[in-house]
């Protein structure tokens, strides 16, 4: 009891000296309150970096010192790293809506105000402002235009971590199938059968996908067996019967 009150105390000391130099480590260090030692461990290490980027100022210096790689949550890559890392120190802005880090001048219609035949032309522009500013799109094929221009929008105002190389790429995809606007279009959306499925009796779609598609009054059967399969194809691979290698969870 009196080890964890210490790990508290200095987990809330060590903390304090980020407030002072007006840093918000969150920022850069994701919490974890379950093992404090383990978080007080990586806050005096990040204060380590900091001390000595305040005193040397470059990253030159600081990788001839021996500080190769800042001890940052991100792990891009090196020099994606280094970039957070500087920004950081300087108080900058680490992330931005998409919408901000557009030309000022840039002018994206609503969707609702876009004919059908002003829509393609709109979304390729859109697509090339996007291009831009080192965000790629990597939507399923097939998608309407309409329903890809409208996930657009929605997402202006989605915060990017800023980068100095490569890419974003916008998928769509956060796992959830039944909520995605992509579902009919996609292999994993329509092999795959959710609760919500059961539930509606058919494959589970939006309002927007539903004013695109409809769903097959077999359509609940037809995933069902295809997840039937997946999970079949899963129990095999468990017990090696298709001679690949599966290491059980602990």
């Amino acid at each position: 009891m009196t080890e964890n009150i210490d790990l508290i105390l200095e987990n809330e000391m060590l903390r304090k000296e980020f407030i002072i130099r007006n840093l918000d480590v969150s920022q850069i260090l994701f919490c974890q309150p379950e093992n404090p030692e383990i978080e007080n461990r990586r806050l005096k290490s990040m204060l380590e970096w900091v001390c000595k980027y305040n005193e040397l100022k470059e990253r030159k210096k600081m990788e001839a010192a021996g500080y190769q790689f800042p001890p940052i949550d991100h792990c891009i890559s090196p020099e994606m790293d280094w970039y957070i890392f500087i920004r950081w120190m300087e108080g900058k802005p680490l992330q931005k809506k998409i919408r901000e880090q557009l030309p000022e001048d840039a002018i994206i219609r609503h969707p609702d105000s876009l004919s059908d035949e002003e829509l393609e032309d709109e979304l390729d522009r859109f697509l090339e402002l996007l291009s831009e500013i080192r965000i790629e799109e990597g939507f399923n094929e097939n998608v309407p235009p309409r329903l890809l221009y409208m996930h657009l929008f929605e997402n202006l105002e989605k915060s990017m971590i800023l980068i100095n190389e490569g890419g974003w790429i916008l998928d769509g995809c956060d796992g959830y199938c039944p909520g995605c606007f992509q579902r009919p279009w996609c292999d994993a959306g329509i092999e795959s059968c959710w609760t919500e499925d059961e539930e509606q009796g058919a494959i589970c779609l939006t309002d927007e996908v539903m004013n695109f598609v409809c769903p097959s009054p077999v359509s609940l059967e037809i995933l069902k067996a295809k997840q039937k399969i997946f999970d079949a194809e899963i129990a095999m691979i468990r017990k090696g019967e298709k001679g690949e290698t599966w290491i059980e969870p602990l």
